[in-house]
């Protein structure tokens, strides 16, 4: 998901359903109505989403960046291959990664919640197989 375009972040109430399973709450929800432009037709079943807490978590030393803005160290690092630092985590399920503000780091009982849940489309990385 794209923190830089135009579009607000959305998520499905299923999905809040299995992050709060989790032991998830450092996200803020708002009412969000679609509604599709040729038949009118809306859909209430989703919220505009916004993670909370911005965390410098990559171990710089030990992740592989990518030969792009190598002057960078916040914001938008890219990273070939992420390391991250537990240590610096402060015990959050989940977290936008300060280095790379378009990453979302989710502890393994969040991706487990959210397999057993069964909602569709999501795809997890390892920290290590991570690019961007």
């Amino acid at each position: 998901m794209a923190f830089y375009g135009p579009g607000v972040p959305l998520i499905r109430n299923d999905l809040v359903g299995a992050l709060r399973e989790a032991g998830v709450d450092n996200f803020e929800l708002f009412d969000a109505v679609l509604k599709d432009p040729v038949t009118g037709q809306e859909r209430h079943d989703y919220k505009a989403f916004n993670v909370l807490g911005l965390v410098a978590a990559a171990d710089m030393d030990k992740s592989q960046r990518a030969p792009i803005n190598l002057e960078s160290e916040m914001i938008d690092v890219f990273f070939d291959s992420l390391v991250i630092d537990a240590s610096k985590t402060q015990g959050l399920l989940m977290f936008r990664l300060a280095q790379s503000v378009d990453a979302i780091i989710v502890h393994e009982r969040v991706k487990q919640a959210v397999e057993k849940q069964g909602v569709p489309g999501m795809v997890f990385y390892k920290p290590e197989d991570w690019s961007g």
